[in-house]
C-alpha cells in the first residue's frame, strides 16, 4: 500500500512539474505576443481568432471526449477485456474525427458570421481580419479532438507523463516562432504557427500509443454499445462543460463593445488565472479520473469518496495560498509578466483589474474541475448539466448588474465569472453527497473554512509587506520581482504557520506521513 501511495505521489509530482512548465511556457508565449502587439487592435484580433476554435471545441467535443470516453473505455477494459475496449476506441476515434471535420468546414465557411456574432462590437475591418485568421485555425480542431482521445487512452493504460507533455511541445513551437520571426509575417504567420503547434499535440503521442500496443483500425459502427453509452452521457456532459466557454463568449461579446484592448486584457488575465489553477487541478483530475471510473465500476463507494475528498483537500490547500497572492498582488504580477515592449503601464492596470476579480474564484474553479470528473466517473452527467445551466444564468445576471448598473466594465465581467464559479462549486459539493455518501463531510467543510482563514491572513500579509517595500524600493521589472518575493515569502510563512496552529488536515497529514 505504501509503495503504491509513493508511486502515485511521484507520478502526480512529475505531472504537476511538467504541467507547471507547460503553463509557464504558455504564459511566456502570451508575454511575447503582448510585447510584440501590445494591448489593442492587433492583440484583440489574434486573441479572438485563437479563442473561437477553442470555444467551439470545448462546447461540442472537448470535455465530452475525455469525460465520456474514459469511463466507457475503462468499463470495457475491466469487464470485457482489452480487445473489446480497443475496438470501441477505434470506432470512437472515427466518429470524433468525422464530427471535428464537419465543425471545421462549417467554421471556415461561416467564419465572418461567427466573428460578427461573438465580437459584434468590432468594426467591419476588424471582423474581416479576425475571420481570415479563423480560417487558418479552425482545422486544428480535428487534430485536437484525436489528441484528446489519445490522452484518454494513455491515461487508461497508466501512462500520465506523455499526455502531460503535449502542451509543452505546442508552446515550444509558438515561442520559437515568436523569437525567430516576431511580426515578420504578420498575424497570419502567428496564426499558422498556432495551427502547427496544436496539430503536434496529437503526433507526439503516437509513439507512446504504439509502445502500449494500441493499433488504430478504421471502424464506423454507430450501433456499437459503447457509442450508445457515450451518446447518453455526451449531451449532459457537453452542457455542463459550457460554463467556462460561455463565460468567455459573454466576456468577449460585451468586452468588444468597451473599446480596443478590453478583450485582450480579459483573455490574458483569464489565462494567468487558469494557468495557476490548472497546474494543480488538471494534474489531479487527469490522474484520479481513470481511478474514480474503476472505483465506480467496481462498486467501491468508500474508495470513491476518499479519493474525491482527498483530491479536493490537497488542491484547495495549495490554490488557497496562490489565490491569496493574486488577490493582494495582481498589479505587480501583471507588470512583471507583461509590461515590456508595446505593453504599457496603462495596459497593466486594465489587465490587473480583471485578474484581481478572477482570483476570488480560483478555489471555486478547482472544485468544479474535480467534482465534475467525479460525477462523470459515476456516469452522471445530468447533475453537472443542471448546475451548469444555473451557473450560466447566475453569470449573465451578475454580468448585467455589474457592468451595466454598477459600471464595473472589465472588473464586472471578471467578477461575474467568479460569482458563477463559486455558485457552481457550492452546488456540486452539495449534490455529490446525494449520489455518494460521505464525500463532503463536516470535517472537510471545517477544513475548507480553515483554508479560507489562512488565505485571508496570507493576502493581508502580502499586501502590507509589498506596500512597505514599494515605498522603499523603486525601479523596473527586476525590482518589482524582488518586491514580489519579499512579500510572498512572509505570506507563505503566515499561511503555513496558521494552517499548523489551527490544524488544517492536509498539513497535519503530511507531517504524520513524514
Amino acid at each position: 500500500m505504501e509503495e503504491k501511495s509513493s508511486k502515485a505521489i511521484k507520478t502526480m509530482s512529475f505531472m504537476s512539474f511538467i504541467i507547471l512548465c507547460a503553463k509557464f511556457m504558455g504564459l511566456f508565449r502570451e508575454t511575447l505576443i503582448g510585447s510584440v502587439y501590445g494591448q489593442g487592435y492587433e492583440s484583440d484580433v489574434l486573441n479572438t481568432a485563437s479563442q473561437i476554435p477553442l470555444l467551439f471545441f470545448d462546447m461540442t467535443l472537448g470535455v465530452a471526449i475525455l469525460s465520456t470516453f474514459v469511463p466507457v473505455f475503462n468499463n470495457f477494459l475491466l469487464k470485457d477485456g482489452r480487445e473489446r475496449a480497443e475496438k470501441f476506441a477505434c470506432n470512437f476515434i472515427s466518429f470524433i474525427t468525422l464530427a471535428a471535420m464537419l465543425i471545421s468546414v462549417l467554421g471556415i465557411i461561416f467564419s465572418k458570421q461567427i466573428v460578427g456574432f461573438i465580437a459584434g462590437g468590432y468594426e467591419t475591418g476588424k471582423i474581416l481580419e479576425t475571420a481570415g485568421l479563423l480560417k487558418i485555425l479552425f482545422p486544428s480542431i480535428i487534430f485536437t479532438a484525436v489528441a484528446f482521445v489519445s490522452v484518454g487512452l494513455l491515461q487508461s493504460y497508466g501512462e500520465f507523463n506523455v499526455p502531460s507533455l503535449i502542451s509543452l511541445v505546442s508552446n515550444s513551437v509558438m515561442i520559437l516562432y515568436l523569437f525567430v520571426f516576431g511580426d515578420r509575417f504578420g498575424l497570419m504567420g502567428v496564426a499558422f504557427s498556432m495551427f502547427v503547434a496544436w496539430t503536434l499535440q496529437f503526433f507526439v503521442q503516437i509513439p507512446s500509443l504504439y509502445k502500449k500496443g494500441f493499433r488504430y483500425r478504421f471502424s464506423f459502427n454507430l450501433r456499437d454499445k459503447g457509442i450508445g453509452e457515450v451518446a447518453k452521457l455526451a449531451l449532459p456532459v457537453l452542457v455542463s462543460s459550457w460554463v467556462q466557454p460561455v463565460c468567455t463568449l459573454i466576456n468577449t461579446k460585451i468586452g468588444s463593445t468597451l473599446g480596443d484592448g478590453i478583450v485582450s486584457g480579459l483573455n490574458w488575465a483569464n489565462k494567468i488565472y487558469i494557468i495557476m489553477v490548472g497546474v494543480f487541478a488538471y494534474a489531479v483530475t487527469n490522474f484520479i479520473f481513470p481511478k474514480l471510473s474503476r472505483q465506480s465500476a467496481g462498486g467501491d463507494d468508500d474508495g470513491f469518496a476518499k479519493t474525491t475528498r482527498s483530491s479536493l483537500g490537497w488542491t484547495l490547500f495549495i490554490i488557497g495560498f496562490i489565490a491569496s497572492l493574486f488577490v493582494a498582488l495582481s498589479e505587480p504580477i501583471i507588470k512583471v509578466v507583461f509590461e515590456r515592449g508595446a505593453f504599457t503601464a496603462e495596459n497593466t492596470k486594465v489587465t490587473a483589474t480583471a485578474l484581481y476579480y478572477y482570483s476570488f474564484g480560483m478555489m471555486g474553479y478547482a472544485v468544479c474541475e474535480i467534482l465534475n470528473k467525479s460525477f462523470y466517473a459515476i456516469k452522471d452527467g445530468v447533475t453537472p448539466m443542471i448546475v451548469s445551466i444555473l451557473g450560466v444564468i447566475v453569470n449573465i445576471g451578475s454580468m448585467l448588474l455589474l457592468v451595466f448598473v454598477f459600471k464595473k466594465e472589465i472588473g464586472g465581467l471578471a467578477l461575474a465569472t467568479t460569482i458563477s464559479s463559486v455558485f457552481i462549486a457550492a452546488m456540486l459539493m452539495f449534490m455529490i453527497n446525494r449520489k455518494r455518501k460521505n464525500v463532503i463531510n463536516a470535517e472537510f467543510v471545517w477544513d475548507l473554512v480553515k483554508i479560507i482563514v489562512c488565505s485571508v491572513l496570507s493576502a493581508i500579509t502580502a499586501g502590507f509587506i509589498y506596500g512597505v517595500a514599494d515605498k522603499v524600493m523603486s525601479g523596473g521589472m527586476l525590482i518589482t520581482l524582488a518586491k514580489l518575493c519579499i512579500a510572498g515569502i512572509p505570506a507563505l510563512s503566515v499561511y503555513l504557520t496558521m494552517a499548523f496552529l489551527i490544524r488544517v488536515k492536509m498539513l497535519t497529514e503530511l507531517r504524520r506521513r513524514r
